[in-house]
């Protein structure tokens, strides 16, 4: 059989019924937006990742921007026992422009897009049996308490991968953080920052 004829042979024809078929089952409009991306190969993954990964890093960027401006928490608002309210400032991710390496391989052996919260917060308000912070300050939490083991399959389990599941509350569309003193590491510092509505 001539090279020429390989082309229009039974298996190629098999091919087009089959990619027909699949056209009807997912639809006409994923059917060719697949088909583009094959038609782009290496390439088309490339700009793909390139403009997924810019969108994501714009869209963190203005969440890291947004929560700096949290100073207050709304006044009908009240932790109790030892449970403390908190900014939930996020992680910088650009710096002059530049997208710094840690904002997607993390702090150390940390290899995460997780982290998007940053470890130091601003205390905002404080239960009546919390003794030892107070609105103002800032705290370094001891990020191990929210590490969660991944164990959905296999290779999460052989390569001990982790996420993080910080107790983010969303209160009239901001994010805060509400834990409870013994989530916090350290005072990392004393000069209290003025805070509106203070508990």
């Amino acid at each position: 059989m001539e090279k020429g004829n390989l082309k229009n042979g039974q298996a190629s024809k098999d091919l087009v019924m089959l990619k027909n078929q699949k056209a009807s089952d997912d639809g006409i409009k994923d059917f060719f937006i697949g088909r583009d991306k094959s038609n782009r190969k290496t390439q088309g993954l490339v700009e793909d990742t390139s403009q997924v990964l810019g969108e994501e890093v714009a869209k963190k960027q203005d969440l890291y921007e947004k929560s700096l401006e949290i100073n207050s928490i709304p006044s009908y608002v009240k932790p109790i026992y030892s449970g403390v309210f908190l900014t939930a400032r996020r992680n910088k991710l650009v710096e002059n422009g530049v997208y710094l390496p840690t904002a997607s391989f993390g702090k150390g052996s940390d290899t995460d897009m997780d982290v998007d919260f940053s470890d130091k917060q601003i205390v905002l308000a404080c239960g009546q049996h919390a003794e030892q912070v107070a609105p103002g300050m800032e705290v370094a939490l001891n990020m191990d308490n929210f590490k969660k083991r991944l164990e959905g399959n296999m290779a999460q389990k052989v390569n001990k991968e982790f996420t993080y599941e910080l107790p983010i509350e969303v209160i009239d569309g901001v994010e805060y953080m509400y834990i409870s003193e013994r989530d916090i590491k350290y005072v990392s510092n004393t000069n209290k920052i003025t805070i509106k509505n203070p508990q």
